[in-house]
């Protein structure tokens, strides 16, 4: 081959390499590159807080929380999908990739969970947790349960009642701060322990209340807002004294534990710290957290203190664990 024809094809696939070139860089700019960036899946369980089209969450103000935070990983393409909580367990524990990783959005901290996965810091804060009933509990109060925390419902000790024999449900692969309470003062004869469902718990709680199976349950302030006025004026609603006055972290993030998920929960970390320096993102964040609950605006001075109280705690360098 002459060298006129050699450098004729040398120029050839010099310009055809930087056509090439040119239209995945084009491509890239078009879609940022998202086929190029590992893949966060932020999982919630089914609930009153999410819209889906099957596993994919589409909406809910749980979403715009989720989606608020993952603004601040642009290094991440984001997918949001729903699963019972067992289901979502299972995704994190056995899915390791470079590519994509498994993160559960709410999760409360558990020693045993580190064994199989990373958690952030916490990104919100609680108010006093509640429970309902269709008795009313109060004459099963101890004397000094309705000053024994601040808030706008009737406080009672959880202990205190089952002391008297009164039964609730916990839900298994569901660990969190009451569970943790109700393991540590109640017996089994007053527990119901069913499996989780594909279906909002809360929502479940109040038909185990109405048929008459356990006497008192956790439900959150968004399943009590989606019930009609003649169901609400027939349960009687309480804060837990035991779970009121502490100021806790709460709504982390558990991914995977693989270099990637490790990766995320460290970004995510690093942008929660400028978020809660910088008091317009503190209060943007503070807000969406506010409505993702659902909490009534009677709650919100509460919930605003409580807030002001654990970025304080923040500052000190110390972490009130969930």
């Amino acid at each position: 081959m002459s060298k006129v024809v050699t450098v004729f094809f040398y120029l050839l696939l010099i310009s055809i390499s930087n056509i090439v070139f040119a239209q995945t860089a084009d491509q890239c700019e078009v879609e940022h590159c998202v086929a190029q960036k590992p893949t966060v899946v932020w999982l919630r369980p089914p609930g009153l807080d999410i819209e889906s089209n099957g596993v994919t969450i589409t909406s809910g103000p749980m979403y715009d929380l989720m989606a608020y935070l993952s603004g601040f990983l642009d290094n991440y393409h984001h997918q949001f999908e729903t699963y019972p909580v067992k289901r979502a367990w299972s995704l994190i524990k056995n899915h390791h990739s470079s590519e994509q990783v498994y993160c559960f959005y709410g999760a409360s901290f558990k020693e045993k969970r580190t064994e199989w996965g990373y958690f952030s810091q916490p990104t919100s804060t609680n108010l006093p947790l509640i429970i309902v009933s269709k008795r009313n509990l109060q004459p099963f109060a101890n004397n000094n349960d309705a000053q024994i925390a601040k808030g706008h419902f009737t406080s009672i000790s959880l202990q205190n009642l089952f002391a008297h024999g009164f039964k609730t449900v916990l839900y298994n692969d569901v660990n969190n701060a009451y569970a943790d309470a109700v393991e540590q003062w109640a017996s089994d004869k007053n527990i119901v322990r069913l499996n989780s469902l594909d279906k909002d718990l809360g929502i479940h709680t109040i038909a185990l209340l109405k048929n008459g199976r356990i006497d008192f349950g956790y439900v959150g302030h968004r399943e009590l807002s989606a019930l009609s006025e003649e169901e609400l004026d027939s349960l009687y609603v309480y804060q837990v004294s035991e779970l009121s006055q502490k100021v806790r972290g709460t709504k982390r993030l558990l991914c995977s534990k693989s270099e990637l998920g490790q990766a995320v929960t460290k970004d995510l970390n690093g942008a929660l710290e400028r978020a809660f320096s910088e008091p317009q993102l503190s209060q943007t964040l503070r807000e969406i957290n506010f409505s993702s609950d659902a909490y009534p605006v009677l709650l919100k001075p509460l919930f605003d203190e409580r807030w002001k109280t654990y970025m304080s705690s923040r500052k000190q360098g110390y972490y009130v664990l969930p």
